[in-house]
């Protein structure tokens, strides 16, 4: 579909801004690029949503028409529309998967969600997001102009990269899809072995649908998804060799730098670990913390001695923040039991105050001036990981603290010699490490935004960014986030308010302190908004700065990322947690999940192909995050869905530079 050109760095506005036209940049391998013709104008397809239902009886499938319309959008401002019959009958889930689907059918032609207006309509009592890559490749579809095969359908959960990731039911779903006489049926791929929702049983999806004069069609991405439900085949880019994802020898050499530091520092902490466990002072959650902190420090050592520095150095940083969490709670620890609650109170006041400078490093980070791609970039994503520490710092003394400070106000009541038995112990750690392991987390992320700056230093062509530009792409991110996070509160959090029965605000509170990504990503989320900090710097800054607006887009960006982890971790992949440690001990889907890493990975260097035509170079952060995760992909399952968040991560910095260039000065 459509011509070949060639376009030069930073050359491509005239190309990507006009409505009848994308551009597909790197569509062969020596930099071409393939403009799309588009409808330019509004357009409507029609798709049947898969869907199954569940309780008061044996659970159905069936299909349901959803109608998708797309039309230019002169007024730049994010614009996504649903339609229901009845207030209230499309869920909180399926109107997030209406907002993925309209940010991702954008993104995956080079056009901004601003760029269109999105509109969708269904009738009846839905939810879920099981349709959102079916919904993505319909928006395209109305793009393009392209005809829906009325016979085709499909289910799977659109993830942030274009890639399809597992849903639920899909038996049921088959089976009451074929009964309206749907004869293509696409399933994540990795999926053909699926659970059926009444016997439990697995069922071969390829033999039900042939069983029923029907066709089962494995579907790996939102290409695949365009091809199933059109014919059409949507040009895509070339993915990069990996030898084009090393990283220069100037950055190998800060990663080491930074790892020798952090290697010093964990020592230090190590040294006090092995004389607390010698004095059989360490209890039991303690002793797991430090367990984490070695077997991630060993890991880091292993990666050093390999030449691996960018894993090395964020796993030995990871191991420091366990260390340091284990011997500053048992520091606490070790005062309480002793019967001095203001003693322990005051060390975890002192401890605290090491995070104060996460504010320090977002004015430093304010005071660069790039002049370069790579430098807006690079100040883009030390932004990202201070906004980070910040998160961590401030919910640990507003929230967290708080918590810990009832603990010890009930403490007080007990005798002295009570704070001295062993469950009470277990319940200050129980208690207090939360709180600790935040504070460790911010100083940590504080640290690591600054040195960043070291470590990603690029030399680039010479950029000037378009401020209305960056609000634009500030604007779509948060939006999606906010539809992402709303999502997830309907599907996971309320189910924590109800278990614990208490109100939203508090289950929030509560699911944050278990789950960094939900932390972080709530955080990042609101600083638009907020008081505090985030309106002082605002001031400070200047509301039309470069400075205010990568900051926003930081935020934003990393509220949309983490959410859309959470997606994938809490609902698509089913992963369980170690319920103290919070670690990874379980995926559900597990076939369909090494499939996603398989594809997300192709996807990465698909995208970096798209941001070295776009700006002639390959984001050195998309690289890192590469690098990191072709490293964590060989681990165990903690390892290998960082990996894929690493992927993620390297698509989406790529797909930034990409933006960024579509508006230069």
């Amino acid at each position: 579909m459509g011509s070949t050109k060639q376009v030069a760095p930073l050359q491509i506005q005239q190309e990507v801004k006009s409505p009848a036209q994308a551009l597909i940049l790197g569509t062969d391998a020596k930099g071409g690029s393939t403009v799309l013709p588009l409808l330019g104008v509004e357009s409507r397809v029609s798709v049947d949503s898969m869907w199954v239902r569940t309780g008061g009886g044996p659970a159905v499938g069936g299909s349901s028409p959803v109608a998708l319309i797309t039309s230019p959008n002169p007024e730049g401002a994010v614009r996504v529309g649903i339609y229901e019959e009845v207030a209230g009958s499309l869920g909180p889930q399926w109107r997030a998967g209406v907002w993925l689907a309209s940010f991702v059918s954008a993104t995956v032609i080079n056009k901004d969600l601003t760029d269109f207006k999105f509109t969708a309509e269904a009738g009846g009592h839905v939810d879920g997001a099981s349709a959102s890559a079916l919904m993505t490749a319909g928006y395209l579809a109305s793009m393009i102009g392209a005809k829906v095969d009325p016979a085709a359908t499909m289910t799977g959960i659109i993830n942030p990269d274009g890639t399809i990731g597992p849903v639920g039911g899909i038996p049921q779903k088959f089976l009451g899809s074929i009964e309206k006489g749907k004869k293509r049926l696409g399933y994540p791929i990795g999926m053909r072995h699926a659970t059926d929702a009444n016997s439990g049983a697995r069922v071969d999806l390829v033999a039900l649908a042939k069983e029923h004069g029907a066709e089962a069609v494995e579907v790996a991405d939102v290409y695949a998804a365009v091809e199933l439900l059109t014919g059409k085949q949507l040009p895509r880019p070339v993915p990069v060799d990996e030898s084009k994802m090393a990283l220069e020898d100037e950055v190998q050499k800060a990663l080491d730098e930074k790892y020798t530091l952090w290697f010093q520092r964990l020592s230090e902490e190590w040294t006090r670990l092995i004389e607390l466990n010698n004095a059989g002072r360490l209890p039991q959650g303690l002793l797991q913390l430090a367990a984490i902190a070695q077997a991630e420090g060993q890991a880091a050592e292993k990666l050093k001695n390999q030449g691996l520095s960018a894993s090395a150095y964020h796993r030995i940083v990871r191991a420091w923040v366990y260390a340091a969490g284990a011997t500053a709670t048992s520091d606490i620890l070790e005062l309480a039991q002793a019967g001095d609650l203001i003693g322990a109170r005051a060390k975890l006041h002192e401890f605290q105050g090491l995070a104060i400078t996460t504010d320090a490093s977002l004015r430093k980070i304010a005071e660069m001036k790039p002049a370069t791609m790579g430098g807006h970039l690079q100040m883009l994503s030390a932004f990202q990981t201070a906004i980070g520490g910040w998160g961590f710092h401030t919910f640990s003394g507003e929230f967290l603290a708080t918590q810990t400070a009832a603990v010890f106000a009930e403490l007080e009541k007990l005798p002295r010699p009570a704070l001295a038995e062993r469950a009470v112990g277990d319940t200050i750690v129980a208690a207090t490490a939360p709180t600790v392991l935040a504070i460790a987390r911010a100083v940590a992320s504080s640290a690591m935004s600054l040195e960043s700056i070291d470590i990603e230093g690029q030399r680039s062509i010479n950029y000037l960014c378009s401020l209305p530009n960056v609000k634009r792409l500030a604007t779509s991110f948060q939006s999606a986030a906010g539809s992402n996070l709303a999502y997830f509160d309907s599907l996971i959090v309320a189910e924590v308010a109800k278990a614990f029965n208490v109100p939203p605000d508090q289950a929030k509170i509560r699911f944050a302190g278990y789950e960094p990504d939900y932390l972080v990503a709530l955080m990042a989320g609101s600083v638009g908004g907020m008081g505090g900090l985030p309106d002082q710097l605002k001031k400070e800054w200047g509301e039309n700065t470069i400075a205010w607006g990568l900051f926003t887009l930081a935020a934003s960006e990393l509220s949309f990322f983490r959410t859309s982890m959470l997606i994938s971790k809490w609902y698509s992949l089913g992963v369980q947690n170690d319920p103290i440690t919070g670690r990874p001990t379980s995926v559900q889907h597990e076939k369909a999940f090494f499939n996603m890493l398989t594809f997300a990975e192709v996807r990465a260097r698909e995208n970096a192909r798209a941001a070295l035509v776009a700006t002639g170079e390959i984001p050195v952060q998309a690289r890192l995050r590469y690098q990191q995760a072709k490293v964590l992909r060989e681990g165990d399952l903690t390892d290998k869905l960082a990996a894929l968040e690493g992927y993620w991560a390297a698509s989406v910095y790529a797909q930034t530079a990409v933006m960024l260039a579509r508006n230069p000065k």
